[in-house]
């Protein structure tokens, strides 16, 4: 469904058919397993890591989007023609017979046939171990015997190895050849961090690196000198000319991974061939920090490297992505709602946002101490007991005053200490909703140390955020920006700690209220009469000073600019604190329509709500690195995908279900089916940005799959159109329907049990549980541990 000329969806709606190599961009599917993960393009491109894509790469990756030929390659070789082609469309780009790639939930697949010999290659991640497997299927199609070699190559890159520094890791590196397992092995003796004594480059990566195949090998090789050949390139390499690999190993080459074995098919005969590449950990405990257990590589070679192994393995990938994405369902009439909806909107989040930390537009590997949190959410419906794990995590990188990192690293987990003034609140704002899902007060009592000593409660933990973003006012006492807000491109407007932002406002505001309920149920009411008191004073400076006559400020610099006004000459209008000030509802009532009517006016377009408008043309040094991104680009005046969700929120909340459902519309990937050029990106999960009316190429998306806008399109999708969400007391049902939907349906786990709600349109609205009616819009926790069929009727148009 919603084909184009380079693709479609599955008509279950879980994967992504691409029939044409050469899309827009590199279409990608980022797949990981909660540890190990890779990613791999439709053309093959791609790497691999483990726990961190910077400081933990095992195979090597250049940041080139328009050639997009790194990745691990396969190629197979007509023996008697000395033909040969890759089984993806890079490196060789031979003339096929048949093309076409599947992206799917923690798997991809590649259909390629040349010469008669048709090729399957499907590669993912085993869950619950560090490695992943590439299995084969290679079926002779034509009339003759043919005699074949299948080569597996690509470049190890092994811990802490940057591009520019390239020549210099590859002297520390060390392979091995196993002929008892048919394994390629790699060691290096540099990771790229200080011993216990503060040398630099004197610790050996602790992993050890293995790639290994199903069946007896004829040649190998490990060295990419020998492989690609001195001048030549991975599309015509040197090793295809060659009878057999060089069988080469040890310290002195310029590592890469290849083995090749021989392969005879008769007519219409097949076989599978598996190769398993991954790596196991060493316990060699030398860098300070880092305390990792020994892990043998070869019972994983031994029990996955095999046909047999495979099909078990991609067995376990079904039911291990089924506990995740099953915990909510939607069906629509809007086949692209219910695609992102029902999984890959799920998916993105889990698999490369909180688990991957990477994607070809960016390698992080960091965790983002709000960014995260905030991607945890979407645990909520499957396994809420991953939200709490990220929430802990995230308590252990906070300062016993209050602030936090506003990012870490997952080995060492430093990071840099701000004054950002956003980060650590979300600590508790998240903390909030898994207690609304949960009941799980006992998180409250979780003790976690903090980073620079003693341990604490979560509970303490989180008034401690809250009472440092209580030092942050200025004489006004309207919120201080700091370093920068939630938009991190504000970053010289009030680094002298005297600039104020106006979304900090409607978000310490809705905290400090959601915390004061929190309190009260712990007892700790005056801590609560407190953060009600705090809230009112916000609430008043907020609508006192921030109103700017038809919208709310942005901020003012320390200069005391105003931002985000009708007198500024650009950026006369942000999104941010107008839709939060509707979601936190810190906006007087008769204010809200003339809010929704600028918003709409100024923001709202056909791929969805403008950051802000109209973009800078010029760079600001007085506001920041926002004004010097090309206009329309990114933060400066584009779509950024994230704030655009809220602006759902805002219109539902504000009770505008029509530019709610319009401003979804323009910000969920398969509706860009329609114009796959212009947009670029892949359809099938969201982008960061798409480019804002004063870009030339208005509407083109970029920085796709890391991105924090992923489980919010699933929140809002739910929470907000659908309109079924988690209270304390229950289930709150508030569909905001677009109308022309006549019927919707949704289930969702609920506290161990299950709630099927059919949503249609009516002429008397009314609830329905189990056919007996209920009083108001809540439906209550049963704790019953059964299925419940919920009719909502709701007044049609």
């Amino acid at each position: 469904m919603l084909k184009n000329k380079y693709g479609y969806f599955s008509e279950d709606g879980k994967s992504y058919i691409i029939t044409n190599p050469r899309t827009p961009k590199p279409w990608v599917n980022v797949i990981s397993n909660g540890d190990y993960a890779f990613m791999v393009s439709q053309t093959g491109g791609g790497c691999s890591w483990r726990g961190n894509s910077v400081q933990n790469r095992l195979t090597r990756l250049y940041q080139d989007i328009i050639k997009d030929n790194y990745g691990k390659y396969y190629y197979l070789r007509d023996l008697e023609t000395n033909d040969f082609w890759s089984l993806t469309y890079q490196p060789v780009q031979k003339e096929y017979q048949y093309f076409e790639v599947i992206h799917g939930i923690g798997y991809s697949v590649f259909k390629y046939q040349v010469s008669d010999i048709y090729t399957e290659l499907k590669v993912f991640a085993v869950p619950g171990h560090p490695m992943e497997l590439a299995e084969i299927k290679i079926e002779n199609k034509g009339k003759k015997s043919r005699k074949l070699d299948l080569t597996s190559y690509f470049e190890w890159e092994a811990g802490i190895h940057p591009g520019e520094h390239r020549e210099f890791h590859k002297l520390f590196m060390e392979t091995f050849f196993e002929p008892d397992r048919n394994a390629i092995k790699l060691s290096k003796y540099n990771w790229g961090f200080n011993d216990k004594n503060g040398l630099h480059n004197n610790v050996d990566w602790d992993f050890i690196g293995f790639h290994a195949v199903s069946e007896p090998v004829k040649s190998y090789e490990t060295d990419k000198e020998n492989f690609v050949g001195m001048y030549h390139s991975e599309h015509n390499p040197n090793a295809m000319h060659q009878e057999s690999l060089s069988n080469s190993a040890g310290r002195f080459g310029d590592p890469c991974g290849s083995l090749q074995v021989e392969i005879q098919l008769d007519p219409g005969e097949s076989k599978i061939v598996v190769y398993s590449l991954g790596m196991t950990q060493l316990g060699k405990k030398e860098v300070p920090g880092i305390d990792l257990e020994f892990e043998d590589p070869n019972p994983l070679i031994d029990a996955y490297t095999n046909p047999e192994g495979s099909l078990k393995a991609f067995a376990a990938v079904t039911e291990f992505w089924n506990e995740l994405i099953l915990g909510d369902q939607v069906k629509t009439p809007d086949p692209a709602f219910d695609i992102m909806t029902n999984a890959f909107a799920k998916y993105q989040a889990i698999s490369c946002r909180i688990w991957g930390k990477t994607a070809y537009y960016q390698t992080s590997g960091g965790y983002g101490f709000r960014d995260q949190l905030q991607d945890s959410l979407v645990f909520l419906e499957a396994k809420p007991e991953l939200t709490k794990e990220q929430l802990l995590l995230h308590a252990k990188h906070q300062f016993k005053e209050g602030d936090v990192q506003h990012w870490f690293v997952t080995y060492q987990g430093w990071g840099p200490r701000t004054n950002c003034s956003d980060d650590l609140l979300w600590m508790p704002f998240i903390l909030y909703y898994y207690l609304e899902e949960t009941l799980d007060f006992s998180i409250l009592e979780e003790n976690i140390s903090f980073l620079d000593g003693g341990p604490s409660s979560l509970y303490d933990h989180c008034k401690r955020a809250i009472d440092k973003a209580l030092t942050r006012f200025s004489h006004r006492d309207v919120p201080l920006m700091g370093s920068h807000d939630w938009n991190d491109g504000l970053s010289a407007v009030g680094y002298q700690m005297k600039g104020e932002s106006f979304w900090m406002s409607t978000f310490l505001y809705m905290v400090l209220n959601q915390f004061a309920f929190i309190a009260n149920h712990q007892k700790d009411h005056d801590y609560a009469t407190l953060c009600l008191d705090q809230a009112k004073k916000i609430q008043t400076t907020f609508n006192e000073y921030g109103w700017d006559g038809s919208w709310y400020l942005q901020a003012t610099n320390d200069n005391g600019l105003k931002i985000g006004s009708k007198d500024s000459e650009e950026g006369k209008i942000f999104l941010m604190p107008n839709s939060w000030a509707i979601i936190s509802e810190i906006i007087p009532e008769n204010r809200i329509k003339t809010v929704i009517e600028s918003i709409q006016t100024h923001l709202l377009k056909e791929h969805g709500t403008l950051l802000n408008y109209p973009a800078f043309t010029q760079p600001r040094s007085d506001i920041g690195y926002v004004t010097r991104y090309a206009p329309g680009l990114r933060e400066n005046g584009g779509v950024y995908t994230h704030a655009a969700t809220w602006a759902v929120s805002a219109f539902a909340k504000a009770g505008y279900p029509e530019l709610a459902y319009q401003a979804y519309q323009g910000i969920c990937p398969p509706n860009r089916t329609k114009d796959p050029d212009d947009y670029m990106a892949e359809p099938y999960v969201t982008c960061g940005n798409s480019d804002g009316p004063l870009s030339p190429m208005f509407g083109r998306g970029g920085w796709s799959w890391y991105t924090g806008s992923a489980q919010w399109l699933h929140r809002i999708a739910v929470n907000d159109i659908i309109g079924v969400k988690a209270s304390f007391d229950g289930l709150i049902v508030e569909p905001h329907l677009p109308k022309d939907w006549k019927e919707a349906t949704y289930s969702r786990k609920f506290r161990g049990s299950e709630y099927h709600f059919t949503i249609r349109k009516g002429e008397h609205p009314q609830i329905l549980v189990d056919g007996k009616p209920v009083t108001g819009n809540t439906i209550p926790d049963y704790k019953d541990n059964t299925i419940h069929k919920i009719e909502v009727i709701v007044k049609g148009e």
